[in-house]
């Protein structure tokens, strides 16, 4: 994780506002490993930057140091061009929008539900069932 300065949060967070999306929901999952196939509930927290060029991609790497990037290929279509794609999930994801919320505007109302879940399963996790210092 890196410690982005104002004017590199305000900028990735129009690069995730225009072009990103963010994805925060539960599915359920069928465990066809399991006897009866019993289906869960599954959290899933996702955020994705699709690009042509590779260059946004590489400075979204660099100035978050979060995430992965894959390279999406059309080869039945010549016309399209290749699409670079910069993803991150969960803990990543956390980190990121907690830099840059102040300053989304189209995507703030789903990056908030995505804070006020991980803060809360942090603040239970540190100071657990009965509060901090509890014996």
């Amino acid at each position: 994780m890196r410690t982005m300065t104002p004017t590199e949060s305000a900028y990735v967070a129009g690069i995730i506002d225009g072009e990103g999306s963010i994805e925060f929901k539960i599915k359920p999952r069928i465990r066809r490993d399991r006897k009866g196939s019993p289906s869960y509930n599954t959290l899933i927290v996702r955020m994705e930057v699709p690009q042509v060029d590779g260059r946004l991609i590489d400075y979204l790497m660099e100035t978050t140091k979060e995430g992965t990037r894959d390279i999406k290929h059309y080869p039945n279509n010549e016309k399209w061009q290749d699409q670079h794609r910069w993803r991150c999930g969960y803990h990543g994801v956390y980190r990121i929008l907690k830099q840059i919320y102040r300053y989304l505007i189209v995507k703030k109302e789903k990056a908030k539900k995505v804070i006020d879940h991980y803060d809360k399963q942090f603040k239970k996790k540190t100071f657990g069932k009965g509060g901090f210092g509890a014996k």
